[in-house]
């Protein structure tokens, strides 16, 4: 052992002499490895060993040769921070002989416990149950010496007046090494590793160093000492030696308190109007989140088996949403998915809930209570809605469609529809009848040609549309499996030119159901043996390509909403799509198709099938962005003239090339953030002649239509950018009137820079802008059916200012604004406003899990990465005893409030077994038109999860990071964020609030 460990220590110093590159130094060090086996930790405290003892330079390859051997698995994390602790300052003691004479530079360990600590946060590290031990019981070593290393300082500084830039450093690796134990401390395997896999006394003794950790650390960082606490009391390991030494009158009274909090009174049951509304509004205002598992289940808990006034307050809120759009406003696409599910999605969950309605109350009756309850204003009758001075005409045939989708589903008689319209109605039953989903694939197998009649209709507002999405699903996925891509092209050419159709199937389905055939069937494909040409391969590729890329971009889907590995094509397209790359980046192979697609494009020659026959189309899709690097470089360098770089890129606006645009003009969309005044000439012309094309063919313009769509906002930006350095050129207007009928294609959770404002104007924080929601809604459902106009409101308020602020803020503003409404007078219905705002489900960090486990791909387990308001209620309940001797009713309201949320966060199987002994299990069908038994969802496991990042408890501590909330798993560049500008260039008041983070400095954000 001693030979090998001197051996390697000669092979890492001559590496280190010589600057051998990481790619080398690995390759070295497996051939090595096999001859000269070592432990991990001797290879870390071999690598990491001081080696200066004049300089605290940190040498920029130890890093990098370290990665190396933590990716290949010789070393672990442990072994790294005990090689770190053996040479630090803060373990330097003259009483031990075998200390390093020298220690390393406190900025090797500040890198390498940030790197953890966002290792730990990813849930990447620790990897094994020793690793696990190891780093505790490192990490504890070393705060006690921290503390120790810390206190000499501390008097050697009182004795001499000095403070030395050690000192200054030690500081900032106490505040790294703390983040570290943070994160590990809410990470599940280290907890659980802790809790249950370690001796008492062990855990007694982390407690115990963590405590003088905390203490000492409070003196340069109180923020983080503060989150550190409350993390040690979260899990018990506060060192409770005083608190024995001193007796037992301390445990008493926090006894007492706590069983003070626990004899609240709950107030009595009240569903107010706005619960349900605030509900409702969280599934539809960005993608939908409309799984019937979690809907029904959600429903079953608030109602506790109240199913008539379930039914209503189910109706009448889908009006009010719908209501509520219109005035707001709303888009055009978001007025059609409030509609759509009003129509074509509640009548299926009131299939499932009328098995549960028994004589004398019956669905008429309840349908009929509901529409006596909307606005009349928003859905007036024929004869008023053909009024051209009501304004209100788009909606004056909701009444009568949702009554006939009702019909179509047998919940009322078709008879009955003119008494609950009161008047005659204008139109029929579907003439086709209701749709069974297996009817419906046996109808298109035998005729291909009825599905893309099924697509046509899925805008309809019939009722039927259940049924088409799960047959659309369901046989996409079959081509899928037997490769018939032919038909498939021509189905995702239909649905991509659709962009509501999409917004349909999501509401019946995962995203995962329709995408992850597709992405699978992508990445897995080949060329035939007896492939004759292949400029059809290309065509039939790139169009399902780019209804994959509708789907991701128009809803910001992260590839693990897809459920596809990052190594598959798919993912590599969404994240890495928009970059280029140098000759010296690229394998022979790249270098190779990247030479024959310049020629093809832009020799004389032209472009020719052995060139598609030599590259398969997911390598030609990544290498686009390089493509179009190198052709605005030889431009700029002459080698190619705009002419001939014109006629090249006339490939590109071919339909088997055209998909490819996505890659280029993203490429493009970031390059001009860096570009030279010669490339902007070069990029305005090849922009010109892919978004302003002079001529296409009829499938060509449907698909270069979908693409303006798809890269409409990242361009937006990039041109205004372009326009503010150069003012006074003419063709940037062009473009940008050709980009603006698509700049609302994403459905993004979050507002734009103009509600922003709005919700923040005259001075208004955050947070008295969510109290004054909350105070809005609350005086609403208060005044007992006055008001039939829901308030104004969105559920993107409530998303953005998430992402922008740490959540215990704003619960603590609806807390403050729940305690006033109380006191006057409005306990339970603020009460249940705060329930609802608290439980809504969200597309990130979700407090109920939206898992669609009926599907035929359910969604799969998205990490936290951030607090959400129901684990920030949790924080505030545990500590409400606190409170009770300064704010008794608030801490009142912490305790009830925390009861009903839980309640209604409950595991599905509690809520499905309810609704099964009522009756309801029997007629539990028709969701998609087949027949689904609602499964069991361990909804208690997810939420249970720890969160995956280490976010403070703090307002001043939360570190704004968005990327991850924001880009749902996107890079930033590939969002059109900022590389090189100034914060804000280029934005109008329409532009995503989040792209690329540019937030108005001027508004209080809390």
């Amino acid at each position: 052992m001693a030979a090998s460990s001197k051996y390697w220590a000669t092979f890492m110093d001559q590496c280190l002499e010589r600057r051998i590159r990481a790619e080398d130094f690995q390759l070295f060090t497996s051939q090595l490895y096999i001859k000269s086996p070592l432990s991990g930790a001797k290879l870390a405290s071999i690598l990491l060993n001081p080696r200066s003892y004049t300089t605290n330079c940190v040498d920029p390859l130890i890093p990098l040769y370290t990665e190396r051997l933590l990716s290949t698995g010789r070393i672990d994390a442990s072994d790294v921070l005990s090689a770190l602790f053996h040479g630090s300052q803060d373990n330097l003691s003259k009483n031990v002989t075998d200390q390093p004479l020298s220690t390393n530079p406190p900025e090797l360990e500040e890198l390498f416990l940030q790197r953890f600590t966002s290792a730990v946060i990813n849930s990447d590290r620790p990897r094994t149950l020793p690793e696990t031990r190891n780093m505790l019981t490192i990490l504890s070593q070393w705060m006690s010496a921290s503390v120790s290393a810390g206190t000499s300082d501390s008097m050697i500084q009182a004795l001499t007046g000095n403070i030395q830039q050690a000192q200054v450093q030690s500081a900032i690796v106490r505040e790294s090494l703390a983040r570290l134990v943070i994160a590990l401390l809410e990470n599940q395997v280290a907890v659980t590793v802790l809790m249950t896999r370690t001796s008492k006394d062990f855990r007694k003794s982390f407690g115990k160093s963590l405590s003088l950790f905390i203490s000492f650390l409070s003196q340069t960082s109180v923020e983080t000492a503060n989150r550190l606490e409350g993390a040690q009391k979260q899990h018990g390991l506060v060192d409770d030696t005083s608190d024995e030494t001193a007796g037992n009158a301390t445990g008493n009274g926090l006894d007492v308190s706590t069983l003070q909090l626990e004899a609240t009174v709950d107030l009595p049951l009240y569903n107010s109007r706005a619960g349900l509304y605030v509900f409702i509004n969280s599934l539809l205002f960005a993608r939908p989140l409309t799984d019937d598992s979690m809907i029904l289940n959600y429903l079953q808990l608030r109602y506790k088996g109240d199913v008539g006034a379930l039914v209503i307050d189910l109706v009448t809120s889908s009006f009010d949403v719908l209501s509520n759009a219109m005035y707001r406003g709303e888009s055009s696409q978001t007025m059609f998915n409030f509609k759509s599910f009003l129509i074509n999605k509640v009548p299926t969950l009131l299939v499932v809930l009328s098995g549960s309605l028994f004589p004398p109350l019956t669905l008429e009756l309840c349908i009929s209570q509901a529409l006596s309850q909307i606005d009349s204003n928003a859905f007036p009758s024929f004869s008023e809605g053909f009024d051209p001075l009501s304004g209100t005409s788009s909606l004056s045939d909701v009444r009568q469609d949702f009554l006939f989708a009702c019909a179509l589903h047998r919940l009322i008689a078709e008879s009955s529809i003119e008494t609950l319209l009161g008047e005659a109605p204008m139109t029929t039953l579907p003439e086709g009848g209701k749709y069974i989903k297996e009817n419906l694939i046996n109808l298109c197998t035998a005729n291909f040609g009825r599905l893309g009649d099924l697509i046509k209709e899925l805008e309809n507002f019939n009722g039927n549309t259940g049924a088409i999405v799960g047959t659309i699903t369901e046989l996409v996925s079959t081509m899928c499996q037997a490769k018939e891509t032919m038909s498939l092209k021509t189905v995702c050419n239909s649905l991509s030119r659709k962009p509501q159709s999409l917004d349909v199937i999501l509401q019946f389905t995962s995203p995962a159901s329709i995408l992850q055939p597709l992405c699978n069937l992508l990445d897995s494909w080949r060329y035939e043996d007896d492939q004759g040409e292949y400029q059809p391969v290309y065509d039939e590729f790139g169009g399902i390509l780019l209804l994959v890329l509708a789907f991701v971009y128009r809803y910001n889907l992260s590839t693990a909403e897809i459920g596809i590995p990052h190594s598959s094509f798919v993912a590599q397209l969404v994240e890495n799509g928009h970059l280029a790359y140098g000759n010296d980046e690229l394998d022979e192979a790249q270098n190779k198709h990247l030479g024959a697609w310049l020629r093809g494009l832009f020799d004389t020659d032209g472009l020719s099938d052995e060139v598609m026959s030599s590259c398969r189309p997911q390598e030609f899709y990544l290498l686009v962005p390089t493509l179009l690097r190198q052709t605005v470089f030889a431009c700029s360098a002459d080698i190619l003239g705009i002419d001939t770089i014109k006629a090249g890129l006339e490939y590109l606006l071919e339909t088997f090339l055209l998909p490819s645009l996505v890659s280029a003009v993203s490429w493009i969309a970031n390059h001009t953030w860096e570009q030279s005044n010669q490339d902007v000439e070069i990029i305005m012309q090849i922009l010109s002649k892919l978004i302003r094309p002079t001529s296409m063919s009829g499938d060509a313009q449907a698909m270069h239509t979908t693409i303006l769509a798809i890269v409409s906002r990242r361009l937006d930006k990039a041109l205004r950018l372009i326009r503010k350095r150069y003012p006074k050129r003419p063709d940037i207007e062009p473009l940008l009137d050709a980009l603006k009928p698509h700049l609302q294609y994403e459905r993004t959770p979050y507002g734009t820079l103009t509600e922003l404002e709005s919700w923040t104007s005259s001075g208004t924080s955050t947070k008295l802008s969510l109290r004054s929601t909350v105070q809005s809604l609350t005086l609403w459902s208060a005044s007992g059916g006055q008001h039939m106009t829901a308030p104004s409101y969105t559920h993107r308020m409530l998303s953005t200012f998430l992402a922008l602020i740490p959540a215990p803020t704003l619960l603590r503003a609806i807390l403050e604004e729940t305690k006033a409404q109380s006191e006057a007078g409005n306990a339970a219905t603020v009460l249940d406003v705060a329930t609802a705002l608290i439980c809504a489900p969200s597309h990130l960090n979700s407090p109920v899990p939206v898992a669609w486990p009926a599907v035929m791909i359910p969604a799969p387990q998205l990490p936290r990465d951030r607090l959400n308001l129901r684990d920030a209620l949790r924080l505030e309940r545990d500590e409400a005893s606190d409170l009770l001797p300064s704010d008794h009713l608030l801490a009142e309201t912490i305790v009830r409030l925390s009861r009903k949320v839980e309640a209604q966060c409950a595991p599905a199987t509690t809520a499905m077994q309810s609704l099964a002994l009522s009756g309801v299990d029997a007629p539990m069908q028709d969701m998609m038109g087949l027949n689904i038994q609602v499964q069991d969802v361990d909804v208690a496991a997810t939420m249970e999860r720890p969160l995956e990042v280490g976010v403070g408890l703090d307002d001043a501590g939360m570190d704004l990071d968005l990327g991850g909330v924001v880009g749902g798993g996107f890079d930033m560049g590939s969002m059109g964020g900022e590389v090189g500008g100034s914060v804000g260039e280029g934005l109008d008041g329409d532009a995503d609030v989040f792209a690329g983070l540019m937030l108005d400095p001027d508004i209080n954000y809390e």
